[in-house]
């Protein structure tokens, strides 16, 4: 079954030409085509304009079984979200609700607040109860545009609860139409039972959460967070080292809350990502930028809690590859809408509308290393795109706070409208 979609007013293919990721200045190539065109069944395999389309038509060079007019609306690669925590329990509201009336971090958490709050739920909460939960913040980040996500554990804080959180996101692998990947996040925090003795978490962690983890295959990466009374330098690589060691690759939480070097860690490890970067040195950034890794930038955690924005300009002026991702979570940036994010991406990090949708397509893909077959509309790749009811796709940025998404297709097939996998 072929597809012929033309009369696109804006065809943004980010085309990468086989590269897997854009890095620097060739962020703002997003590979723009006017009245353009494209043939798919479950892979792209024809680009270019509509005139050529009708041309090849009259020749029978392309023979589509169905034809759909896009006049006037905008088509692009899914978003590719390479940063959520959308598997908890439990509900934070009134924490952020003190937070705007000015309590402290340290004020909420003696009154029962903070991540040990959603601790405390998550682990008592059934598996059941966490894939329903999290299935309809999936949902809805699929409505939104999203074709890929990556979730993380971390809510747990002790094997039993962080593996029932690692089979909840399997069991969401099985039955969503998008891409999942699957990050283990047990140092996140020190759990209450072990704050006199934060090494020995780090021992539990090595010698039993990530051996569980390997053995039944539960996660593609291992992450930490890496900072200021969160884990130390020393205690992230002794987990990423045992990481590696059972063969999970490295994601960062890295100076999110101060400049603690955990960007030079992640390029040091090879981390496949670093995440956060609030307060990223220009050594981390060096560093980073050496080894490959993307920096993904998290706006919607900063605009959240009332932080500085990462410095992103810095990092694209200095070639890096930049992604954008939600950090959806249930205490510091509580949304799953990757359009938000990129309307935060341009305003307060200054990127480009260009850079941001490549951030948010290709550079987000090559984030959870699946850049080879989704994040661009390129021929040989997934059909993986959105429609967008705009003519333009600087209007995804003008006219923002609203859903501008209509279609979203996955593998050739329209998400939205098949009864069968509507969540």
């Amino acid at each position: 079954m072929q597809t012929l979609i033309k009369n696109i007013s804006s065809l943004v293919t980010v085309r990468a030409d086989g590269a897997r990721v854009k890095a620097g200045a060739e962020m703002q190539n997003i590979g723009e085509i006017r009245n353009g065109a494209f043939l798919f069944s479950d892979k792209i395999e024809w680009i270019g304009t509509t005139q050529e389309a009708e041309k090849l038509i009259s020749e029978r060079k392309l023979l589509p079984d169905t034809i759909i007019d896009a006049g006037g609306k905008t088509v692009l690669p899914g978003f590719a979200d390479s940063h959520t925590h959308i598997v908890f329990a439990g509900n934070r509201s009134d924490e952020f609700a003190m937070r705007l009336r000015g309590a402290t971090y340290q004020e909420i958490a003696l009154a029962g607040g903070g991540i040990l709050a959603t601790v405390k739920a998550t682990r008592t909460a059934s598996l059941e109860q966490l894939v329903e939960k999290s299935r309809k913040l999936a949902w809805t980040a699929i409505r939104h545009g999203t074709t890929a996500l990556e979730i993380k554990s971390g809510y747990g804080l002790d094997t039993a609860t962080e593996l029932k959180m690692l089979r909840a996101i399997q069991l969401l692998k099985l039955e969503l139409p998008v891409y999942v990947k699957t990050t283990f996040l047990g140092a996140h925090d020190f759990p209450p039972e072990y704050s006199g003795n934060r090494d020995k978490y780090v021992d539990l962690i090595c010698n039993e959460m990530l051996p569980a983890v390997a053995e039944e295959h539960l996660a593609d990466y291992c992450d930490a967070f890496v900072d200021k009374g969160y884990f130390t330098i020393e205690q992230g690589k002794k987990i990423f080292n045992r990481a590696k060691e059972l063969g999970l690759k490295i994601k960062v939480h890295a100076d999110e809350l101060t400049n603690v070097s955990a960007g030079e860690l992640a390029g040091r490890m090879g981390a496949v990502s670093a995440d956060h970067l609030l307060f990223a040195s220009d050594a981390s950034i060096s560093a980073m930028k050496s080894a490959g890794t993307i920096a993904t930038l998290l706006p919607g955690t900063a605009y959240f809690i009332r932080m500085p924005y990462a410095p992103a300009r810095k990092m694209i002026e200095n070639g890096m590859a930049v992604a954008l991702a939600t950090d959806c979570n249930p205490g510091s940036c509580f949304t799953e809408n990757m359009q938000l994010i990129l309307s935060l991406a341009v305003i307060n990090m200054r990127m480009t509308a260009e850079e941001a949708l490549t951030a948010a397509t290709l550079n987000g893909a090559a984030a959870i290393e699946i850049s080879d077959k989704t994040g661009s509309i390129e021929v040989g790749k997934n059909a993986d795109f959105l429609i967008a009811d705009v003519s333009s796709y600087t209007d995804l940025f003008y006219h923002f706070g609203i859903n501008q998404i209509s279609e979203v297709w996955v593998r050739g097939e329209n998400v939205i409208l098949n009864p069968s996998l509507r969540g």
